[in-house]
């Protein structure tokens, strides 16, 4: 797929995504380089107050946002907005036994390796333009259709790499990005502050990859054959 040439026609394409979904839609998010969100003299947006997978929630439900950062201190770390490690802050929070196993942690997270200037987060509807990835909050058994579409040209493993934290912006964002697909089980973070459902599984997916994930969900046979 052309990430340059290729015109996209809000909801005339993703049509095998778009179904997996019960409630709200596919989140869009994409990394600008640009300072400028549209004519007129160079202006940057603001830092959100809200945190990173909270911006996606409420982009799943119709709203749109442009942001130059967000409210999460592991998030900016993730993001490549900051260099200060959240090791501390994890073992403060009593996610882990010792200061050694935090490091660790916080050493395995994944990270944007990109640079930007702000993040446009936005329901697949209201997109007119390319995008980086693509996240959507799934059933378990829909989440298995993505990973059994993802073998269907190659018969490849889907491997799974997750810590139980930074889900939305790791796991399913720069993850993603890094190797096509970021699946997670969410982190207590992203759970207690943006509020989706526990039986809902988180899924990313880079924009490359969607052609392929289209094809592979459009040839499966249905769950109940």
């Amino acid at each position: 797929m052309d990430r340059i040439q290729k015109e996209i026609v809000p909801f005339s394409w993703c049509p095998e995504l778009r179904q997996l979904m019960e409630t709200g839609e596919p989140v869009c998010v994409s990394f600008k380089t640009d300072k400028r969100s549209g004519k007129g003299s160079e202006e940057l947006p603001e830092k959100s107050g809200f945190l990173f997978c909270e911006l996606v929630q409420k982009a799943r439900m119709g709203e749109k946002f442009r942001i130059s950062g967000q409210s999460c201190a592991p998030g900016d770390y993730v993001l490549g907005l900051s260099e200060k490690s959240p090791a501390g802050y994890y073992l403060q929070s009593g996610r882990y036994r010792d200061m050694q196993a935090a490091e660790k942690a916080a050493l395995s997270l994944p990270r944007l390796k990109r640079k930007f200037c702000s993040v446009v987060i936005e329901p697949l509807s209201l997109n007119r333009d390319t995008f980086d990835v693509l996240i959507l909050f799934l059933k378990p058994q829909e989440a298995m259709r993505i990973v059994q579409a993802n073998a269907y040209s190659e018969g490849e493993r889907t491997l799974m790499d997750t810590t139980g934290a930074a889900s939305i912006c790791g796991d399913c964002t720069a993850l993603a990005l890094e190797r096509g697909i970021g699946l997670s089980f969410g982190c207590k973070g992203s759970r207690k502050h943006s509020g989706y459902e526990d039986f809902e599984v988180p899924l990313g997916i880079d924009f490359e990859k969607i052609e392929e994930i289209e094809e592979g969900l459009s040839k499966l046979p249905e769950t109940t054959q």
